[in-house]
């Protein structure tokens, strides 16, 4: 190697570890998630746990697991009963209102995906009629959606936008906030939260914090996971006890669980895969 390429290639080294090292300890209270014993060589994507279920996306078609804390393990996972899924591509489950309520998106060939909304069906043990969440949906593809327990507050990415709102980047988050029963036109909430890039995914924990995924400044590997506590502080990456050098994309935490997605992860079971946390102690 020329000398002049040998110094080029070691100051990049030097300006990637300096860079890694930069990334604050965000995570550092969490063990190193393990492969979900359900992965497969398809695609496991997207999860969303509420309560001692997990909520995924497997193949495009929306499943679900329960959580057996004697045994330390997760049941055998089944796609949700109900009309749910179809012969489209079914996407990003979230499940509020004390579980009896589901989001998620699906496939339109001529908008690209929308929001749909469902209720639980107790006496039939299914997932009822998904309708259409026409504020929440736009014209081109929206992806990801979380919505508080009691559904006044929602958090979407899309690649549209929303009445006279300007997008900042591909694919942004927006927030909508509903009065009297109907959701208001979604806002997008701007910098420092949103980027020139992609905002794939949002996550709100129980304290507020928002986690999305996005290649930022100071990245382990392409697509990270970020944090922040507020819509006006800067994200700030998870580090390494979350991320990796492969593509983190989706994330899903409570005070039991942490749940992420990665694709082709070292020590995973094919593309994307899910991987985990158990917070709760053995029984």
């Amino acid at each position: 190697m020329p000398a002049k390429r040998t110094r080029l290639f070691v100051v990049l080294m030097l300006v990637s570890i300096v860079a890694v090292c930069a990334i604050p300890a965000a995570a550092a209270k969490y063990p190193q998630p393990k492969l979900w014993e359900h992965s497969t060589p398809g695609v496991d994507r997207m999860p969303f746990v509420y309560g001692d279920t997990l909520y995924y996306v497997r193949d495009y078609d929306i499943y679900y697991s329960v959580w057996d804390n004697a045994a330390r393990a997760w049941s055998e996972p089944k796609e949700v009963p109900g009309t749910i899924n179809t012969g489209a591509n079914e996407i990003w489950p979230c499940v509020t209102g004390g579980g009896k309520v589901l989001y998620f998106g699906r496939y339109d060939p001529i908008s690209d995906y929308d929001f749909y909304r469902s209720e639980w069906d107790d006496a039939a043990g299914v997932w009822g009629e998904p309708v259409l969440i026409e504020p929440l949906s736009t014209d081109v593809q929206d992806w990801a959606i979380w919505v508080n327990e009691d559904e006044t507050v929602a958090y979407v990415t899309t690649k549209g936008a929303y009445g006279n709102g300007a997008t900042l980047g591909g694919r942004d988050i927006w927030k909508s906030v509903k009065v009297d029963g109907v959701w208001g036109t979604p806002v997008n909430i701007g910098a420092p939260i949103n980027t020139s890039g992609n905002e794939w995914s949002v996550f709100v924990d129980s304290d507020g914090r928002l986690y999305i995924d996005g290649v930022r400044e100071l990245t382990v590997g392409a697509s990270d996971i970020y944090v922040a506590e507020n819509e006006t502080v800067v994200p700030v990456n998870m580090g390494t006890a979350i991320n990796s050098a492969a593509d983190e994309r989706e994330f899903s935490i409570t005070d039991r669980f942490v749940f992420v997605s990665a694709n082709k992860r070292e020590g995973g079971a094919g593309g994307y895969d899910l991987w985990y946390i158990v917070l709760i102690p053995a029984e």
